[in-house]
């Protein structure tokens, strides 16, 4: 596996503080469209997240009701960045990030394209500036940052540490043999052929996309089914429960551009025949920006040809048809799985950046930083991480194990 990026413990550079230090101001807006004209301008920037987009923040304030606080910065008077972030509150501490970054899989900041190499902002400025605007936060928390994105300003001159969870990629060429070279063509190809074979004994298959919005959110409400069923058979907590998530996901796939495409395209295997006919095996949710294809999700229903590999079968046909369309990265996103390792040749350590604000934020930053380098020290031991997963698994099933006391009484 080829580690992408390496970073340095402390990107902060004693020769920085000889240079200018330029003046910087920062501007609050709590909607989006307060900062449309600049936010339009740097999202098209090729480097910038889909997650920092319009489509994906509005779809996400409008369907969970979230309180955003969109921070426009200014260096020397020429727009730097715009920050789209949500203000949550852990206790006593008010922490803002991403406006929903609990649901994206890399954030880079709304940034401009080509900032200047000879100048940086200080976190001492960039604190004093978001505090000047009116920012009611204690810390803030940039996470899930592209080592790269974390070497731009506003950000280079922020303490960080390694997020806990990295990414996987996989690049895509216009020849799709030469994308299987990368991991194994001949298996790839054989485990294929298997799934078809497989599904053809028992009617055949349809690879389906969300082409209008009926169709988007019947795969998208088959997602959700068929992901419930799974964590709850996992143990695991359903992160996609909350009725606000759901919404939010539904205003995504139904926002389009205008030439008709959605900003979350769902995808699916439908099977063709037999006494099942219709009944969709396999989801996926895919975002696209300036040819980078993210998977936001996937499920499979295994109470029907578990021995076919839908799942592996839908990644296939996707990819397939990412690299024909000219795409150059296909995103498997934020998480150490086993199938994403199997697909992908690059792993990318992702980085946490953060600033504190007030006494209390400069308290809890280390605290914040410390809990993350943790989390990554358990996920990466097997034993930690084993240890981990049965204790979650408890608490879940004891949890879920109240509720129906609760409702038989």
């Amino acid at each position: 596996m080829v580690n992408a990026h390496d970073i340095s413990a402390n990107p902060i550079v004693g020769a920085a503080t000889a240079r200018r230090r330029p003046h910087v101001t920062a501007h609050l807006n709590t909607d989006v469209s307060g900062a449309a004209r600049t936010w339009c301008k740097l999202e098209a920037n090729p480097d910038v997240s889909f997650h920092q987009s319009r489509a994906w923040v509005q779809a996400w304030a409008g369907g969970t009701g979230t309180s955003l606080s969109i921070v426009t910065l200014e260096r020397d008077g020429q727009p730097l960045a715009v920050l789209p972030l949500e203000i949550s509150r852990i206790g006593g501490l008010k922490l803002a990030r991403f406006a929903g970054t609990a649901f994206s899989n890399a954030n880079t900041g709304l940034v401009s394209e080509q900032p200047p190499s000879d100048e940086t902002v200080t976190p001492r400025d960039l604190a004093a500036a978001l505090r000047q605007a009116g920012l009611a936060a204690d810390v803030v928390l940039f996470d899930k940052m592209p080592p790269e994105a974390a070497e731009r300003a506003p950000f280079n001159m922020l303490p960080r540490v390694l997020h806990q969870n990295p990414s996987f990629q996989l690049p895509l060429f216009p020849d799709f043999d030469e994308v299987l070279a990368q991991i194994n063509r001949k298996r790839r190809k054989k485990k294929f052929r298997l799934s078809e074979r497989r599904l053809e004994a028992i009617g055949g298959y349809r690879h389906i996309t969300g082409d209008d919005d009926e169709q988007s959110l019947r795969l998208l409400e088959t997602f959700l089914k068929q992901k419930s069923a799974r964590l709850v058979a996992q143990g695991l907590p359903n992160v996609f429960a909350d009725a606000g998530v759901r919404a939010f996901l539904a205003r995504l796939a139904m926002t389009r551009s205008a030439d008709g495409k959605p900003a979350l395209q769902l995808h699916g295997i439908e099977l063709a025949g037999g006494e099942h006919e219709g009944t969709i095996v396999a989801v996926a949710g895919l975002t696209r920006k300036n040819q980078h294809v993210t998977c936001q999700f996937g499920s499979i229903d295994e109470s029907v040809a578990a021995d076919a590999s839908t799942g592996e079968l839908l990644f296939y046909r996707m990819i397939e048809q990412a690299a024909k369309d000219g795409d150059q990265v296909f995103d498997f996103g934020v998480g150490d799985q086993l199938y994403k390792r199997s697909w992908c040749p690059v792993r990318t350590d992702l980085v946490d950046c953060y600033v504190a604000l007030t006494l209390k934020g400069r308290i809890a930053a280390p605290v914040i930083a410390g809990g993350i380098t943790a989390k990554r020290i358990i996920k990466t031991s097997p034993t930690l991480g084993s240890a981990a997963a049965f204790l979650r698994g408890f608490m879940v099933r004891r949890k879920s194990s109240s509720i129906r006391s609760e409702e038989h009484d």
